[in-house]
């Protein structure tokens, strides 16, 4: 039986997860706070025994291909890590027009 402080940590982390996927597949930033914070958030809750590796690999995998397409989700499925990839395409730079 899950235990409510479980309950509520899976809960927070879908949440946190699903905001970071969407706010990315929308082109906004993920400032690096957010980013590490979340991957804290991940390995606090893997330490205290709310999640283990594969069930997290697995959401990462679905929620990087519901967001980010096939491509985004064979990043995560080839890096044995449990990190957050960074998918936003990368900004556009323009030449400056002095020499």
């Amino acid at each position: 039986m899950i235990n409510t402080q479980e309950k509520t940590f899976v809960e927070e982390l879908d949440d946190r997860l699903l905001s970071f996927f969407r706010d990315q597949s929308e082109g906004f930033d993920i400032p690096p706070a957010v980013l590490y914070r979340l991957e804290g958030f991940i390995e606090a809750g893997l330490v205290l025994g709310f999640i283990n590796p594969k069930e997290i690999k697995r959401r990462l995998y679905d929620l990087a291909i519901q967001y980010g397409g096939e491509e985004a989700g064979e990043l995560y499925h080839n890096d044995e890590r449990i990190i957050l990839h960074v998918l936003m395409p990368e900004a556009p730079v323009y030449p400056s027009t002095k020499s």
